[in-house]
Order: structure tokens, then sequence, then C-alpha cells
């Protein structure tokens, strides 16, 4: 399968991994990495727990968003620089501990003081939705795309972990809305909600109609008198 990773900072993230895995222990596999990511994702979740006694903890949260990333995003690049692939368990275990990482935290968000836990589950499920899509395109024409408009893992992280820093710094105060307490971390996890249910939309459409062109039925000959 070709996996395809055109994300906005795409470039800047394979670079960096490089240097990484130049750099990594020999002691340290790929397996290893991908149970670091969900101890990231676990240590995110505690951090969001922790937020009503602090907003300090908030660092906590992003420095286990870090952790997610490198394992995450390392254990794949490791297993293709030491030539050690397996394509279809890796495959599998990654897409499979994916939901795991992005549960917790999801979870995690919602159990913070500044977003309301509906709220960060309703975005978890636009980003699944469009993992759903990207891998049923992959079944499809054989592409692994890692990231679609241009947005993937690496982005969410560090938009997480920019909202993160500006609670630190600006604080999120509530406010009501036809009845409804909510933070300016509820209106922009909203919104993140509503593009991603508004890319899967529009990527299905615009794919689902790349694929009935290509296998057209051929035109019915016409009826000789």
């Amino acid at each position: 399968m070709i996996r395809i990773h055109n994300s906005l900072i795409g470039g800047v993230e394979r670079k960096a991994l490089a240097w990484l895995v130049r750099r990594m222990p020999a002691r340290v596999t790929p397996d290893a990495l991908t149970a670091f990511g969900i101890f990231g994702a676990a240590l995110t979740l505690l951090g969001y727990a922790l937020t009503p006694w602090s907003p300090a903890f908030l660092w906590l949260a992003s420095l286990g968003l870090v952790f997610h990333w490198l394992g995450d995003s390392l254990d794949g690049s490791l297993a293709r620089f030491r030539q050690i692939e397996r394509p279809r368990y890796g495959f599998f275990l990654d897409q499979s501990v994916d939901v795991i990482g992005n549960l917790l935290i999801a979870l995690g968000i919602g159990l913070s003081v500044y977003v309301r836990m509906d709220f960060a589950l309703l975005a978890l499920a636009g980003y699944h939705a469009l993992s759903v899509y990207s891998l049923v395109r992959a079944c499809v024409s054989g592409e692994f795309h890692v990231a679609l408009a241009g947005s993937g893992p690496t982005e969410m992280r560090l938009l997480i972990i920019t909202m993160n820093t500006m609670i630190f710094i600006f604080g999120a105060p509530l406010f009501v809305v036809r009845g409804l307490a909510m933070t300016w971390c509820d209106v922009t996890v909203i919104l993140l909600a509503a593009g991603y249910f508004a890319t899967f939309v529009w990527q299905v459409a615009i794919y689902a109609g790349k694929l009935s062109r290509a296998e057209a039925p051929p035109a019915r000959a016409s009826e000789q008198p």
C-alpha cells in the first residue's frame, strides 16, 4: 500500500522523524514506540482531568500530546528505517491503537473544565468519520492518505497544544448562549467538529463521483431497425 503524507507541515515533520530515527537506541523497538504513544494519550487525559485543581496541568496534557506524537509517528518510521517492516501487522496495529489514543485524548478534553464532554465526543466522531473515509479509500485505491485537506494528526495535536497555551495565558471564562453555558474552547471544538463532518461529506462526494465515472457501465448499443 502506498502511503501519502501531504499535510501542511508534512515536509518538516518528515525531516524531524528522519533525524530522530537515526539516533534512536537499538533497544527501542517500533512496538515499544506504539506503546509509548498510548502512554502519551493517557498522560494527556490525566493532565486534563487535573485541571479543576490548577490550569498548570494543561502543560502536562500538552506534554502527553508530544509523547503521543513521538510514539505514533516514530513507530512506522523506525521500522522503515531499520528495514524491519511488517506491513499488514504494522498497519493493522497502528490504525487500531489510534482509536484508543484518540478516545483517551477526547475524553481528557471533555473531563477538563474548559470543554463540554458532548462537544469533545462530537469532535471525536467527526475526526473518526474522516479516518474511516481514509481507510475505506485505502482499501479501494491502495493509497493511504495520512492527511486530508492538508491536515493530519500532527496538525490536530498542534492545534490542541495551542488551545492549551491560550487557555493558560488568557483563561476561558464562561458565557451563556440561549441558556447554555460555554467557553470559547467549546465554540472552537464545535467549529472543529463541523469542519470535520463538512470535509467528510465533501471528500466522499468527490471520490464517489470519481469512482462512478471510472466504473461507468458501457453505453448500450442502439438497436438496429
